[in-house]
C-alpha cells in the first residue's frame, strides 16, 4: 500500500512538473468529455419534455385526426384528407362508452390578423365550449368562449400569449376587435401560456374561436382537422381506442382490411415516439463524441510515448535504484489515469455549461443528468487504460542497463 501511495504522489509530481503537456493532454478529454456530456443531456432533456407535455395535456386523451399515418395522420388543417365530420363526433359520443368528454377541431395555419396598423400570422382554431376542459387550456384574463357564443356564431376570440404580445405588447386585450381575415372579433380571452408542445409548435401562437363562427363567417368548412376525447378509466383507454376505431370504420364503410381513413393517438404513442426520437439522436450524437473521445485517447498515447522517450534517464535510475517493472508500469497508468480524470471534470464542467446555455438560448432542451457525470468518468477511465498501458508496457520494459550506457 505504501508503494502505491509513493508511486501516485510521484505521478502527481510529474503532471504538475510537465503543465504544458499535461494540459493538452487534459484539454483533449475535456473536448471529448463535454461532447459526452451536453449529449446525454440533451437527449434526456428532449425526452423529459415531451414527457412534461404528455403528463401536462393528460394520460386520459385521445386524439383522432384524417388520414391513415399512426403518428401524424393527415397535417393538421390540411384540404387534402377528407375523413372526419362533425357527424363523427355525434356518433362516437353515442356508441362509444367510457368518454367524458369529446370535441371536434377545426383549424388552419398562417391567417392574417391585424390590430390597427399592427399584423401577425398565426392558427386559429375553431372549438367547443368542452375543449378548454379536454386540453386543460383555459383563458387566464378574460373568459373562454361559451355555448351562448356557439349558438349565435359569435364573432369573439381567444388570443395565445405571443399573438397578444405582438398586438398589443403591455396593453390591455380585453374588449378590443382584431381583425382576422378582415373580419372583426372581439377578444374576449387570453389563453394560458403552454410554450412548445410534442409536436414542437408554440402552443401559444394561436386564436381560438368558436366552431360556428369558424364554418359560417370564415372558412365554411366542413371537415374537422381533429376530434379530441377524454376518457374515465385510463386503464380501458386501449379498449376506447379500438371501440371508436369499430364506429368510424362502420360509418366510413371501411371492408375489413382497408386501411383506415382516420388515426388516433395516444399518450402512449407520444411517450413511444419521444423515446424513439431521444435514442436516435443519443445514437448519433454518441457516435461523434465516441470519434472525438477517441481521437483524445490517441492523443494521449503519442504524448505519453514521447514522454516515455524524454524520461529515458529517470527511468533507467529509477530501476538502477530499485524500481520494479510493475512500479514503472503503475505510475504511468496512474499518470494517465489522473490526467483522463482532471479532463473528465473539467469536460463535465464544460458539458453541464453548454447544456445549460443551449436550453437558455431555446436551440434544445436539456437536464442535467447525473448519469452524464457517471459516463464521464467511466470513458476516462477506460481511455486512461486503454490508451495508457502501451506507453506504459514501453517504459517498463526499458533495459536500465542499456539506458545508463547510453
Amino acid at each position: 500500500m505504501t508503494r502505491i501511495v509513493r508511486i501516485t504522489r510521484e505521478s502527481f509530481r510529474m503532471v504538475r512538473n510537465n503543465r504544458v503537456r499535461g494540459f493538452i493532454m487534459i484539454l483533449g478529454i475535456a473536448v471529448g468529455v463535454a461532447s459526452l456530456t451536453m449529449t446525454i443531456c440533451v437527449s434526456q432533456g428532449v425526452y423529459e419534455k415531451v414527457m412534461d407535455t404528455v403528463n401536462k395535456q393528460g394520460l386520459d386523451l385521445i386524439q383522432i385526426r384524417p388520414g391513415s399515418d399512426k403518428f401524424t395522420g393527415a397535417p393538421s388543417g390540411s384540404r387534402d384528407v377528407v375523413s372526419l365530420v362533425e357527424d363523427d363526433v355525434d356518433v362516437i359520443r353515442q356508441h362509444v362508452g367510457n368518454i367524458v368528454a369529446i370535441s371536434p377541431v377545426k383549424d388552419r395555419k398562417e391567417i392574417e390578423v391585424k390590430y390597427g396598423d399592427k399584423f401577425t400570422f398565426t392558427r386559429v382554431f375553431g372549438v367547443t365550449p368542452i375543449w378548454a376542459q379536454i386540453r386543460d387550456f383555459d383563458a387566464s384574463k378574460g373568459s373562454f368562449i361559451s355555448e351562448e357564443d356557439m349558438s349565435f356564431s359569435a364573432r369573439v376570440c381567444l388570443i395565445g400569449q405571443i399573438v397578444k404580445k405582438t398586438l398589443f405588447g403591455d396593453a390591455d386585450s380585453i374588449g378590443q376587435t382584431i381583425k382576422i381575415m378582415d373580419v372583426p372579433f372581439t377578444v374576449k380571452g387570453e389563453l394560458e401560456s403552454k410554450g412548445t408542445g410534442a409536436e414542437g409548435r408554440d402552443r401559444d401562437d394561436r386564436i381560438i374561436i368558436p366552431i360556428t363562427t369558424y364554418t359560417n363567417r370564415l372558412f365554411r368548412e366542413i371537415p374537422l382537422t381533429q376530434i379530441v376525447v377524454t376518457v374515465k378509466d385510463t386503464d380501458k383507454l386501449n379498449k376506447t381506442v379500438e371501440d371508436i376505431s369499430a364506429v368510424l370504420r362502420e360509418r366510413h364503410k371501411i371492408s375489413p382490411g382497408e386501411s383506415d381513413d382516420f388515426a388516433m393517438r395516444t399518450p402512449q404513442d407520444l411517450i413511444d415516439m419521444a423515446y424513439g426520437a431521444s435514442r436516435s439522436l443519443l445514437h448519433v450524437l454518441m457516435v461523434i463524441a465516441g470519434i472525438t473521445l477517441l481521437i483524445a485517447g490517441i492523443m494521449i498515447m503519442n504524448i505519453m510515448l514521447a514522454s516515455v522517450s524524454a524520461r529515458r534517464s529517470e527511468i533507467g535510475i529509477r530501476r538502477a535504484l530499485g524500481a520494479r517493472k510493475n512500479d514503472i508500469l503503475r505510475q504511468f497508468i496512474i499518470e494517465s489515469l489522473l490526467i483522463s480524470l482532471f479532463g473528465g471534470i473539467l469536460g463535465t464542467i464544460l458539458g453541464y455549461c453548454g447544456s445549460i446555455i443551449l436550453s437558455s438560448m431555446n436551440v434544445a432542451a436539456s437536464n442535467l443528468t447525473p448519469l452524464a457525470f457517471a459516463a464521464a468518468i467511466v470513458s476516462c477511465s477506460l481511455i486512461a487504460v486503454i490508451f495508457g498501458i502501451y506507453p506504459a508496457r514501453k517504459a517498463a520494459n526499458l533495459n536500465p542497463v542499456d539506458i545508463l550506457r547510453g
